[in-house]
This record gives structure tokens, sequence and C-alpha cells, in this order.
């Protein structure tokens, strides 16, 4: 078993997500259809979505971290993985990581590294990069506790620590929709993969129901009723949100007034992952097709139709029909992108319907 780490930049102290909510974070200008990360967009969010309110923001709020009580313990990470695989199954699909068993893979944005144990448990030399030293410290204790093998760095997506043509599959589940700069990050995945290397990347659906009627009809809906005195709890009857969750969007309705609710790139920036979130982006497959361009061939695939919140929902989006309706209008919008080949070939694309 072997399991390193190296650390490559500082990461400021992390707040409680309680907290963090109510901060009076400097806003994003709102539109009214939300722009994709072309580079004015990228400059527009930049003066609010501060490099340091984001990692603060992730430290403390590793997905991981919200399904059980964060412990260095088997049992802790079985409970996250049994729950984010039970809950999401289109990974287990789309990366396909018994692909990959003696090749070098690369996952930008490890966070706790439930993933990246998959990778490693079939046979993929692995390596983990995040900002968040409390994620790398679990990713690692969990690699120790299983034996193994892996290296861990903490460094920026932004800015590779890698040679050029270092890796055969750059992985990122859900993380390059949260930055500004997301040109950049792909650009370093084409930088550090080889010829005929694959970027294997989810980001959040535009096209999507949970987008277009979840977030932006219905929760914006409860999030104008929570002016009504005793309506949080309420909602939180009907929804399962924590009261610590609804008190942060009451408090971030306070701060902005109506604003909240009108300002569409402000809302769902709150709306995805947690209030105090701040930066979200969605995108069309059009748009992930354009922003992968400098790679020779790009598919996408869209799974995961998001309907944890509704009465029925996990059992509907279980069904064949739940599955055919994912297809057209789920929340992960994945992208198989290949850079220029040459021999010899790396493992060709699963035969998964678009």
């Amino acid at each position: 078993m072997d399991v390193t780490c190296h650390r490559v930049s500082h990461l400021p102290s992390s707040s409680h997500l309680g907290r963090f909510a109510q901060r009076s974070w400097a806003d994003v200008a709102g539109t009214d259809e939300l722009p994709h990360a072309g580079a004015a967009y990228a400059g527009a969010v930049a003066r609010d979505a501060t490099e340091e309110a984001r990692r603060r923001f992730w430290a403390e709020y590793q997905p991981g971290f919200r399904v059980a009580e964060p412990a260095e313990s088997p049992a802790f990470y079985q409970t996250v993985e049994s729950e984010r695989y039970e809950l999401e199954p289109d990974i287990l699909e789309m990366a396909d990581f018994a692909a990959w068993r003696d090749r070098d893979v690369l996952e930008a944005g490890c966070g706790i590294a439930t993933d990246g144990a998959q990778f490693a448990r079939s046979g993929a030399r692995y390596t983990g990069i995040d900002f968040s030293p409390s994620a790398l410290r679990h990713a690692q204790a969990r690699f120790r506790m299983e034996g193994l093998d892996g290296q861990f760095v903490q460094g920026s997506i932004l800015e590779l620590p890698f040679e050029t043509k270092s890796f055969d599959l750059v992985y990122s589940m859900g993380v390059i929709h949260h930055i500004p700069e997301t040109e950049q990050a792909v650009s370093e995945f084409h930088r550090v993969l080889r010829p005929g290397g694959r970027a294997i990347v989810m980001v959040y659906h535009r096209d999507s129901f949970n987008y277009r009627f979840t977030v932006m009809v219905v929760r914006r809906g409860l999030a104008s009723l929570l002016i009504v005195p005793e309506a949080d709890r309420l909602i939180g009857r009907i929804t399962g949100e924590p009261p610590d969750v609804l008190l942060a969007h009451h408090s971030l309705l306070k701060q902005h007034g109506p604003r909240y609710l009108l300002d569409r790139q402000l809302f769902l920036n709150n709306n995805t992952d947690g209030p105090g979130n701040p930066l979200s982006k969605v995108y069309s497959r059009a748009q992930a097709r354009e922003l992968f361009a400098q790679f020779e061939d790009v598919r996408t695939s869209v799974r995961f139709l998001h309907l944890r919140s509704y009465p029925g929902g996990q059992i509907l989006a279980s069904t064949d029909l739940g599955q055919r309706l994912a297809r057209r209008w789920g929340w992960h919008l994945w992208v198989d992108a290949r850079k220029r080949d040459s021999a010899p070939q790396l493992p060709a694309r699963p035969a998964v319907p678009s």
C-alpha cells in the first residue's frame, strides 16, 4: 500500500455552513437567462464568487459530509459510498471504473475520494487533487484503511502541478461548474492528458427538470413563503429540509429582498449545493461541446432525474420510465472528450445511450 500526499497551496480556515450562508456575500449580477462559461461570464462572476469564498464553502461542505457526521472510520466511508451510488447510480455507469485498470487516472476535485477508491480498487494508478486539506485527510485515511494505493495532492485544478501528457484519464464529477475559470480547468485537463486520453466530466444540465422546474419554479415559490411567520416549519415538514438550511435561506431573503428570488444566478448559486454556495453554473449540451472544443471527439450524455424532493420521486427515478426521462431531462450532463490520439488506443467508450 502506498498513500502519499503533497501540498502545493494554502487553504484558509473554514466556517460552518449555517454561519457561512448568513454572511454578507457579494452578489452576482442578475440576468434573465444564465450565461454559460464564456470569458465575459467568468469576468463578471469573478468579482464576487471569490476563490476564498469558494474554498471556505467547499472545505466545510464536502458532499460526503452531508450524509453522516465526518469520522475517519470504515462505517463513515461505507455510509457515504452507499448513499452516493444509491442516489446517483449514473456515476458507476459513466465513470466505468473497471476500464481503467493499469492506467494513470487523475481525479480533479477528488474530495474524500469516494470515486477514487473505486478507481484504485479496479487497479488504476490513481492520483487525486483537491484544495481542501480536510477532504484530503479523509481521502488518505480511507485509502490507508482499505490498503489502497494512490497519491493525493493539495492544489488547484486551474494550475495542475503535473507534467504535460501525464495521464490517460482526467475524471471530474461535479466540480468545474463551481468555478468562474471553467475553460482554464478544461485546458489544464487537455494539457495533462496523453494523446488519445479521455476527460470524463460531469456538469449541471441547463435543460433539466431540476433546473427548469424544481429550482426555478418550486424552490423559488417555497422560498418566497419564508417571509410568512412560521412558514419555515411547514416547508420543512413538506420538503424535509433541515431547519438550519431554511434559516439560511430566510437570512438570504432578508439580506437581498426580492432580488434573491428574481436574480436567477444568485438563486441558482444558493439552491444547488446549499445556501452560501458562491457559484453554480448550468450548461446545455451545445455549450458543453463548445467548452471542450479543443478535444478531437466530444460526446455528451444526460443522466440522473433529480426527484428526491418529491414524494415517490426516488421510486419513479428508478423505473424504466424514469431512466428514459433522465436521458432527456436529467440533472447530470456528462462529457466524454477524447484528445487527439496516437497509438496505442486507450479504453473504448462503453456503448451507452446518449
